[in-house]
């Protein structure tokens, strides 16, 4: 943790944030408190023994080693109880706890604290979203976004295809975020046009491709307008997603889409203008096309930055391929008979929405711990591909500030773990290599609406996690 300058984040701290970005991080939009407003933009060196930067890399073969690794010896369950005896009774942690901890290659439960007790999950619930659409979904494929003919020959179609994170300029490979852009598909369709004769044309978008409504039904109309989520969609920009209350996200990201894209066809020589929605016809010309970075990373960019928007529309997506339509209710049934198919215990589970944002959704601890497990254990080949792009603490995402205090700095990148935040909740589920080099799965969510807000708690969860982190705790 040389390379970084750690921010130690106490009371002072607590009372200089804006309150826009306060907001924000208690939302769980950025990363956490006085941190960029984005995640690390170059790979760290071994974090967790696990390394993948926020730039594309290619997805993990189905061969490749599990998470497990970290051959260490067993930690044996007294203990580690032991070892985070004193944590746990922070009172900052105490009240309303859920906690489990268990062995990463074993299952064998280590610790826990109502384990099945439903508590608000916050967005960690983007687990239980994240396994489902890995193992419905082909993680190696792209999202597609394309142009074909219309109905007549002054006619196109803009059609959407997942991808809401399209740069309105020049697509940029090293990244998920902009990977594709729409200056790239405007240069090839004005290629195309100009090939037949065509320099005037009415561009109209296709937005058949999993619809729904713009936002989940529990969200709060405030929470929305104020930016901290943008519009559920499946075209977007890489340049609209929510990052800032007072620079509310577009309230429709497909028109703006499409107003961007007809910008970049004039850059082209192309006059066009904007047709509004439309159905491509069947069997029409393609004109051009962008992909995505592949699924894996859409995935696990959205996990690192906590993007609700993104999740929703991956988990609409996923519905959708299968056959589910794209409202609140259809989403979360799907999420919630696919796991159950695959033989997860789901008492005490209610989700009222796929991201967590919403009141309403209550989750055990037990649950994300054994979601983890099924990764860590190499049971579930594509859920463990995903676990190597979650955050890492001290490095990147929504952990990009955590684990940076004295008494927690030692689990930095020995952390991979999803954040969750909002008012009277603070959640982390993850891994964490323990200095006997042994992989545990870990869930810890606190309820208490304490003093300090989300600060003090969520340094008490990096405490408990540390803790681990620092066991030597086999015979």
């Amino acid at each position: 943790m040389g390379m970084r300058k750690r921010i130690a984040v106490g009371a002072s701290a607590v009372v200089v944030l804006a309150v826009g970005y306060g907001a924000l991080d208690v939302y769980d939009v950025v990363p956490g408190p006085l941190t960029r407003s984005a995640a690390a933009t170059k790979p760290v060196p071994e974090p967790g023994r696990t390394s993948v930067g926020p730039s594309v890399a290619p997805p993990v073969p189905a061969s490749a080693t599990p998470l497990q690794a970290a051959d260490g010896p067993a930690q044996m369950p007294a203990k580690v109880q032991a070892q985070v005896a004193a944590a746990m009774k922070n009172p900052d942690l105490a009240k309303k706890l859920g906690a489990i901890v268990l062995d990463g290659q074993t299952g064998q439960v280590l610790l826990q604290h109502n384990p099945n007790t439903p508590m608000t999950p916050a967005s960690t619930t983007k687990l239980l979203t994240a396994w489902v659409i890995a193992n419905t979904m082909n993680l190696a494929k792209p999202l597609t976004t394309k142009v074909v003919s219309g109905s007549a020959d002054n006619r196109i179609v803009l059609v959407a295809g997942g991808d809401t994170a399209l740069n309105p300029g020049k697509g940029d490979p090293s990244q998920v975020n902009g990977h594709a852009g729409l200056a790239d598909l405007a240069a090839q369709v004005a290629t195309s046009l100009k090939k037949s004769g065509r320099t005037s044309v009415s561009v109209g978008v296709d937005t058949s491709y999993a619809p729904g409504p713009l936002t989940a039904k529990h969200w709060d109309p405030s929470v929305v307008a104020a930016g901290y989520t943008a519009r559920i969609a499946q075209l977007g920009l890489s340049t609209q997603r929510a990052s800032d209350p007072a620079r509310p996200t577009p309230a429709d990201p497909v028109a703006s889409t499409l107003q961007a894209f007809v910008k970049d066809l004039a850059a082209q020589g192309i006059h066009a203008t904007s047709g509004g929605t439309v159905t491509a016809p069947s069997g029409a010309t393609e004109l051009g096309q962008v992909e995505s970075a592949p699924l894996l990373d859409v995935l696990g960019n959205a996990l690192q930055l906590s993007d609700n928007a993104m999740i929703e529309s991956l988990a609409r997506q996923a519905a959708f391929a299968h056959g589910v339509g794209g409202s609140t209710a259809d989403v979360t049934g799907f999420i919630e008979s696919t796991l159950k198919k695959a033989g997860f215990n789901l008492a005490g589970v209610k989700l009222a929405d796929a991201c967590g944002l919403s009141d309403g959704t209550t989750i055990p601890p037990r649950l994300l711990a054994q979601l983890l497990l099924s990764g860590t254990d190499g049971k579930n080949k594509p859920f463990a591909q995903v676990l190597t792009r979650l955050s890492v603490g001290g490095y990147d995402g929504t952990l990009d500030n955590r684990f940076q205090l004295p008494g927690n700095a030692s689990a930095a990148g020995d952390v991979r773990a999803k954040t969750g935040s909002l008012i009277g909740v603070a959640s982390l589920a993850g891994t964490v290599i323990t200095k006997d080099n042994r992989v545990l799965v870990f869930a810890v969510i606190n309820n208490a609406a304490l003093s300090w807000g989300p600060y003090g708690t969520r340094a008490a969860i990096d405490d408990f996690v540390a803790a681990l982190q620092k066991c030597g705790c086999s015979e």
